[in-house]
């Protein structure tokens, strides 16, 4: 309920969508019906075409998962008409946002990603992020994708359609520094304020979400956080250095080629 009084104060003030099909990718552990359950919900009531990802828990990356991940991305697009799909993921999914717009840039418009620690998967950090990995662990006994050398360089490496990491250095799971995409010539780093549960549904990542889903496909723009007067955002990110697109011999795809 406080989350759809919230929701009333803001909708008039952020973008209208252009119809355009939206696939949502939950995190670790999370399900269609859970952290990002509102965000479907708002984003739909803005004009666009939402998808959950259909594939019960996120448990962890397997060659089944990615067999279900391609397969939906084509369903989507092909349910469209052939419209390009802006892929969001909160957390794990948005690293597998990340690995589906670089394997397949021909059905994906962009990528958003919430809380997604997309640069250091494989660190065995200490505190909440190295509780998550072990956790990951547990439920994907054995060789992975995920543990392929080197993978967490390919992780870093942003896909080549524009791509936004929302990120909270009050995230409390995945250490920020994670979330954050090198110098490319369409990515960006927004930081909110809040929880990495609550990152998928505050305010002030729906106004960068819908902000970014309303950009005419091919006219991309850094995010103008002066538009938002009703949103308090943080002053300034910081940035990582530009890093060369990284070349991988392998897809984590069955049957794709780089």
């Amino acid at each position: 309920m406080a989350l759809r009084r919230q929701w009333h104060k803001i909708k008039d003030k952020l973008p209208d969508g252009d119809g355009h099909p939206v696939l949502f990718l939950p995190g670790f552990l999370s399900t269609d019906n859970g952290m990002t359950h509102f965000l479907r919900a708002v984003v739909a009531e803005k004009g666009y075409e939402v998808y959950g990802w259909d594939n019960g828990r996120n448990m962890g990356f397997d060659e089944a998962t990615g067999e279900a991940l391609e397969k939906r991305l084509k369903e989507v697009y092909d349910k469209s008409g052939g419209k390009k799909v802006s892929l969001i993921g909160h957390s794990l999914g948005g690293v597998y946002a990340r690995e589906l717009a670089r394997e397949f840039p021909e059905m994906v418009r962009g990528v958003i990603t919430m809380g997604s620690p997309f640069g250091m998967l494989g660190d065995a950090d200490k505190g909440a992020y190295e509780t998550v990995r072990k956790a990951y662990d547990f439920f994907n006994p054995g060789a992975s994708p995920l543990d392929d050398a080197g993978f967490e360089q390919r992780c870093l490496t942003p896909p080549p359609v524009p791509t936004t990491s929302i990120y909270s250095k009050e995230d409390g799971i995945v250490k920020w520094q994670a979330s954050l995409n090198p110098i490319a010539p369409e990515t960006e780093n927004v930081e909110v304020k809040g929880s990495h549960i609550g990152m998928a549904c505050n305010p002030l990542s729906v106004s960068i979400i819908l902000d970014r889903l309303s950009q005419p496909e091919g006219a991309w723009a850094p995010f103008d956080r002066s538009k938002y007067t009703h949103a308090e955002f943080p002053d300034a990110n910081p940035i990582l250095p530009a890093n060369p697109q990284h070349k991988h011999d392998k897809s984590i795809f069955k049957g794709k080629e780089p």
